[in-house]
């Protein structure tokens, strides 16, 4: 480690090369480890015949510098990528760098997967200098050593030279402030290394902004070509084609007649004939000669036993129509990026959207939630009815006059803004059926005016037992829109941050559904429930707009001026608050479907039929 960067590198081109590449290396010695594996034990190229090409790529023998891998999910790139890694510690040791989005995601890839496959291999296992400098974010041994960081840490990026990087899920890697793209600071770092190679993989986002789409059209864009087994081929040249969503036929509902059909002969192709297919598939470059050598694969080519058509196909039905399932099916199963269709929704279109409830509540809705957005001078609210997979239904929306930074105003006569909510949240609201239910989780913006942030805090503290929560939104685009509350507050009240961005993008999407069923969003014609032209104007006054940062395209959302968004933001808090109730829809509907007693209709204690997200914990403190 002590070796001058310039003679590292210098040396490193005098230095022999192995006679054997990554994927023979793989299939010599790699052995994958339960804690990482779903089939672990010897490694073996015939499962995953598609990753060869890769791995070869990654080997000294190949004069590629940058190699891109774009994909799905449970096909087996990161093991490419550990592959690649353990080859170098073994065969030419030297500096390696492994980036990960965060610090976490590089501590738990060492935890899982890289320490247990070091351990596994004995050549490397007696190699490891476990006494010094040793840890789970950094591996040291005799001509080398291994850091594993997070793409946040500019510390480990900006520091000495690295001989070979791999830069995994760069797609939700950030820009660092007052330091720029990850990215670039890691092939800064690798100039120095004539015959460094830099590996990048990573499941696509937004086709605008995701860089490893950006990379892959800027490549070779080699794609995966298999065979129809039942083609009278004349020569083994012919009847290529790639596995696409398209070709995959099934009965909706049932999936056991789930069939991959060939565009040259039309015949149906079982999943049990995927290992001759793979087997004897190859590499097919749509954009050859190009310097950057890119793969692109979905999860249908995924091995036998990992993930099937029949469950892609599964998959698929259950998105529907959402367009957050969709991008999700897009993304992780077809390895593509999500391509949206504009953000331009007529406000017109909206309104004649409007349609009339028969009750205050329709009989659809089986939980409500409030969203509340505080301004000085008043507090603006909107009551949400949530049917089935997030179908929604705008129930009221309102104004509550006054000053908001007093929780108490001492008059009985004139009480305050904070009183009237605390009514109004806890009144009755009437289902079509009779059924009386509830709010069952408030949501309070708290980042909007530094004067009534305490204000908001010290109102949210006594009643989250009733599920009335403070929360402030984030502008970073790969914040989820629900996450995980923190207690750092002045009074440690739960605070939860809301990815904003995605939220927006959800609802904008929502906003474009057709047909009744997830997603769709109900207005009421009623003009008392609040829901006027001025309302629609303000759910989609804000335009997502491209600008570049560091030459890199971002989104963001831009509103005009004088534009009033509270509906959009409301429209926010109560999309996080229904997925962190995580309704269970199933035992909802059961509880409705009774019918109402005339005499004394019930109220519905909704508490009970909700399913907390998993890592969600008000208790947690950050």
């Amino acid at each position: 480690m002590d070796k001058p960067p310039f003679f590292e590198g210098v040396f490193s081109v005098l230095r022999p090369r192995p006679l054997i590449d990554v994927a023979e290396w793989a299939e010599r010695k790699r052995i994958l480890p339960a804690s990482g594996s779903s089939s672990p034990g010897p490694w073996r190229n015939s499962r995953t015949p598609y990753l060869v090409e890769i791995m070869k790529e990654l080997s000294p023998q190949s004069k590629a510098k940058e190699i891109v891998f774009i994909k799905g999910s449970q096909i087996g790139a990161t093991e490419s990528a550990t592959n690649f890694l353990l080859y170098r510690m073994d065969t030419l040791p030297g500096s390696f760098l492994y980036v990960m989005p965060t610090e976490s995601d590089a501590m738990k890839l060492s935890k899982q997967r890289l320490t247990p496959s070091i351990e596994a291999i004995e050549s490397l296992r007696s190699r490891l200098q476990k006494r010094i400098g040793n840890s789970l974010t950094e591996k040291v041994f005799p001509g080398g050593y291994v850091v594993l960081s997070g793409s946040n840490s500019p510390s480990a990026l900006a520091s000495l030279p690295i001989g070979n990087a791999i830069c995994d899920e760069i797609d939700r890697y950030g820009v660092i402030l007052g330091e720029g793209d990850p990215l670039e600071l890691v092939r800064a770092r690798l100039a120095t290394f004539p015959n460094s190679k830099l590996f990048c993989l990573s499941t696509p986002t937004l086709e605008e902004t995701s860089n490893i789409w950006r990379l892959y059209k800027e490549s070779d864009q080699r794609v995966y070509m298999v065979q129809c087994p039942y083609c009278n081929h004349a020569s083994d040249n012919e009847g290529y084609f790639e596995i696409k969503m398209e070709l995959i036929q099934w009965t909706k509902g049932k999936y056991d007649d789930v069939m991959l059909h060939c565009p040259h002969c039309g015949v149906g192709i079982e999943e049990h004939k995927k290992p001759q297919m793979l087997a004897g598939g190859k590499w097919v470059a749509q954009n050859p000669g190009h310097w950057r050598v890119g793969f692109s694969l979905s999860s249908l080519y995924s091995p036998l036993g990992w993930l099937s058509w029949r469950a892609i196909a599964r998959k698929f039905d259950e998105a529907g129509n959402d367009p957050e399932r969709l991008q999700t099916f897009t993304n992780t199963i077809l390895g593509l990026p999500w391509k949206e269709t504009g953000e331009s929704i007529s406000q017109e279109y909206l309104a004649r959207r409007v349609e009339k409830y028969n009750a205050q509540v329709p009989n659809e809705v089986l939980q409500i939630t409030m969203a509340v957005d505080v301004q000085k001078t008043r507090l603006e609210y909107e009551v949400c009815g949530w049917a089935r997979d997030e179908e929604c239904y705008g129930i009221e929306y309102g104004r509550i006059e006054g000053p908001t930074t007093e929780l108490d105003s001492g008059d009985p006569d004139f009480p305050s803004v904070w009183k009237q909510l605390d009514d109004l949240r806890r009144k009755d609201f009437i289902r079509e059926d009779g059924y009386v239910m509830r709010i069952s989780c408030v949501m309070i913006d708290s980042g909007g005016i530094d004067a009534t942030t305490d204000t908001v805090y010290n109102y949210t503290l006594p009643r989250e037992r009733e599920r009335v929560f403070a929360i402030k939104g984030s502008s970073q685009a790969s914040r989820p829109i629900l996450n995980k509350p923190s207690r750092n507050t002045r009074n440690r009240c739960a605070l939860f941050v809301i990815g904003v961005d995605r939220a927006k993008e959800l609802i904008y999407a929502r906003l474009k559904i057709d047909e009744f069923g997830p997603g769709y969003c109900h207005f009421p014609s009623d003009g008392a429930a609040g829901y006027t032209a001025q309302y629609f104007a303000g759910l989609i006054c804000e335009r997502r707009m491209i600008k570049y940062v560091n030459g890199y395209k971002k989104l963001f959302w831009w509103k005009p001026r004088d534009a009033r968004n509270e509906p959009l933001d409301l429209r926010v808090y109560n999309t996080n608050a229904v997925k962190f109730l995580n309704p269970n829809w199933d035992v909802l509907e059961k509880r409705y479907a009774k019918p109402v007693k005339v005499d004394a209709a019930p109220a519905a204690k909704t508490t009970t039929y909700t399913r907390r997200p998993e890592g969600i914990d008000l208790n947690i403190t950050i």
